[in-house]
């Protein structure tokens, strides 16, 4: 009989096993989210995970941002910088275990060099509401 409740935890075990790897392995690198705010704002939120730095340094193309990023005046932006080194993202340098937030006032285009983007270039395009 003890082997019954054995059992059941094997297959438990075996119906999780591929949900825990396809949560492991990284996924897609592009993973924002976004935020609406009560006023219709949204706030545009990325992480650069820890070992980033490691994987970029190991040569790997890493698309955590996209290249060009499409607001309007009222919306913001939030970097989390979760890996052990600072990164370049755009006009923003987020240093490690820093966050970086910022509310766009004006319409505008801000560039600048980008770490967690293939092109090495990150863009917003900020229009008027």
């Amino acid at each position: 009989m003890r082997r019954r409740p054995v059992a059941g935890l094997v297959v438990l075990v075996v119906a999780l096993v591929p949900f825990a790897l396809v949560a492991g392995c990284g996924g897609d690198d592009r993973a924002s989210i976004e935020v609406v705010e009560g006023d219709g704002a949204v706030t545009h939120e990325y992480v650069i995970p820890f070992g980033t730095a490691q994987r970029l340094e190991g040569g790997e193309k890493i698309e955590l941002v996209p290249q060009t990023l499409k607001v309007e005046v009222g919306d913001s932006i939030r970097i989390r910088n979760e890996d052990a080194y600072g990164s370049q993202v755009g006009i923003f340098h987020v240093g490690a275990g820093e966050t970086v937030t910022m509310k766009f006032t004006k319409p505008g285009t801000l560039t600048g060099a980008c770490d967690v983007h293939p092109s090495g270039v990150f863009t917003i395009d900020v229009r008027a509401a």
